[in-house]
Parts: C-alpha cells; sequence; structure tokens
C-alpha cells in the first residue's frame, strides 16, 4: 500500500490507499489523467447525465429485483427513479439529453421485464446492491460494490447480475471490453472468495441501450475459469504494484523540477469517454506540481471516495 506516513510535494490524503475498479481502470488508462483525479482530488463540476442516469436506473431496478416484475413495481421503480435523477437534471433539461430521460427509463423497464419475465423463477435474489472489500495481495484489500448475487434455481449455481444502460446499441466493440474488464474481474473474484469454484456460474450483464424510437435489452454471460481468473489477479497486482511505483517516485519529485516523471501521460488515452478533462492542463504544464494551488475553473477538489456510496448496500467484508 501507499506509505502515507512519507513527505509527498502535494498533500497526503487517505484514499490514496482506497482502490475499485474504477480507480484501477484509469490507472491502466492514463497515469497522469490518474494523477489529477486521485492524487490530487481534482473533479469537474459539470453535470454528468450518464452517471446520474445510470445512478437512478441501479436505484430503479434494486426496486424490481426485491418487489417483483410487474407493472405496479415498475411503477414504484420510475418513481424512485425520479427521485433520485431529478434533483440534478429538472425536467427543462429533458430535451438535451433524449433519450435518457426519466420518461424513457420507465418505458424501459417495462420493456425490460416483458423481455425477462421469468427472472425470479429463475433465480433466488440473496443480495442486492453488495458492498465491501476484498483482498487482492496481502497489502491490498480492494473496495467493491456489486448490483446482486443470485442463485440459480435449476443448478444452485451462484452468480451476478450487473446492470449496464448506454445511449445506442450494444455494438460488439463495446461488448468486448468486458471479458478482460477490472469490473467484471472484481465481481467473479467476490464470487469465488464466497462460494466453491465449481458452483459459480459468473457475472451476467442486464444491458439496456437507449435509442430514440426503440430500446436495445442484451444479457451478456462472462464466466471466468480459475485460470482466467490468475491471469485477471496478475494484471491487477501490476497496476496496484505500478502505481505504489510512481508514488514512491512522486515522493522525489518537487516543484522547482522542469517536468515531473511521475505518473505518465499517456497519449493514445486523450479522446476516451468523451474525451479527458484533464487535457489542455496535461499539454500546457510540464510539471503539474507548479500548479496544484491553481485549481482550474470548472474543477472542485473531491477526492474519490467508494465508501460514501455504502450507505443503501450490504456490506461484506471478505
Amino acid at each position: 500500500m501507499i506509505d502515507l506516513t512519507k513527505q509527498y510535494p502535494v498533500p497526503v490524503h487517505e484514499t490514496w490507499n482506497i482502490v475499485d475498479s474504477t480507480k484501477l481502470n484509469m490507472l491502466a488508462e492514463c497515469m497522469r489523467k490518474a494523477f489529477f483525479r486521485f492524487i490530487l482530488g481534482w473533479e469537474s463540476t459539470a453535470p454528468n447525465n450518464h452517471l446520474k442516469f445510470g445512478e437512478a436506473w441501479h436505484i430503479a431496478m434494486k426496486h424490481i429485483l426485491v418487489h417483483g416484475y410487474t407493472p405496479e413495481s415498475v411503477l414504484e421503480a420510475s418513481q424512485k427513479f425520479v427521485e433520485c435523477y431529478r434533483p440534478a437534471f429538472p425536467e427543462s433539461t429533458d430535451e438535451l439529453y433524449v433519450p435518457k430521460t426519466p420518461a424513457y427509463a420507465k418505458s424501459a423497464l417495462l420493456e425490460y421485464i416483458a423481455t425477462w419475465p421469468h427472472d425470479l423463477d429463475n433465480y433466488e435474489v440473496l443480495h442486492t446492491e453488495v458492498s465491501g472489500t476484498v483482498p487482492i495481495t496481502p497489502d491490498w484489500p480492494v473496495f467493491f460494490r456489486m448490483d446482486s448475487i443470485v442463485k440459480e434455481r435449476s443448478t444452485g449455481h451462484y452468480g451476478s447480475l450487473e446492470h449496464k444502460t448506454r445511449g445506442g446499441s450494444f455494438s460488439s466493440s463495446y461488448v468486448t471490453q468486458f471479458p478482460k474488464s477490472f469490473q467484471i474481474g472484481m465481481y467473479n473474484h467476490v464470487l469465488y472468495c464466497l462460494y466453491p469454484p465449481d458452483q459459480i456460474f459468473g457475472v451476467k450483464i442486464n444491458g439496456v441501450g437507449f435509442l430514440k424510437t426503440k430500446f436495445d435489452i442484451q444479457r451478456f454471460p462472462f464466466g471466468r475459469s480459475p485460470l482466467q481468473m490468475q491471469a485477471w489477479m496478475d494484471m491487477v497486482t501490476h497496476y496496484l504494484y505500478e502505481y505504489e511505483d510512481n508514488m514512491r517516485e512522486l515522493a522525489e519529485e518537487s516543484p522547482n523540477s522542469s517536468t515531473m516523471r511521475a505518473f505518465p501521460c499517456n497519449p493514445s488515452a486523450c479522446d476516451k469517454y468523451y474525451g479527458c478533462p484533464y487535457h489542455d492542463y496535461c499539454d500546457i504544464w510540464a510539471n503539474p506540481l507548479q500548479h496544484c494551488d491553481e485549481l482550474p475553473m470548472g474543477f472542485e477538489v473531491r477526492f474519490w471516495d467508494p465508501r460514501e456510496e455504502i450507505k443503501d448496500t450490504e456490506v461484506i467484508n471478505l
């Protein structure tokens, strides 16, 4: 883990030692981006419809998993969606974000239960919104949050139904990201820690794509063998150790240096996920340490801490 007793050229923060799949993904994507987001804690204040819509969708899906796949349950779930979504995005913004709006969400929920009407006959729902920590190395517990843990009634095998939304359909190129992803691997790792390996069917992604005239509702299974899980563990360990190496290098850096070698940028990642919010500063500042006291307009200091999101979850520490 990161030695928080060391002297660093930026203020130490306890969240440096909090790691989850989101943090791992950004460390692998671009170390310099991870420096801005996780070490400095800089977060854009621009409203993010995709994140808030996804959060509201998860709340709605939890409701129907617990209370049933019925029109009445969907109406209640839709109201919970609105209660989460509307404080951030009032009705006047809906035309900007079509089809990711509460009205489309309600229609999508109704089509979802029509597409998978036998889910609760096929699966016993054991847990919804589960969070906690799971060991990766002796020094690194990693935080996780899962949408559900279910038991297949026909086989007695365990797995997870994980909900994903996106604007547009689920193309083959989009789906190829999942098998090797940190997130899918993390869910499977939790299952392997909870149940015997021969009783796990893995993770099924509940995909709902939002288009203006229809919904793309698909389910993608991602089971992982013990050997595949070992390869995933090796990958995670690699990036955890690379993170440690960059933090050790950061401790030797100085604002007086012309450049910052720690947390190098990855120029092939600048256009991912609608573009990097730190791109201009990364381009202009050879040594970001010379500008750490200059919080750019449109940003706030808010350190990434997934523990803040667990108030309505069941906590399991493995």
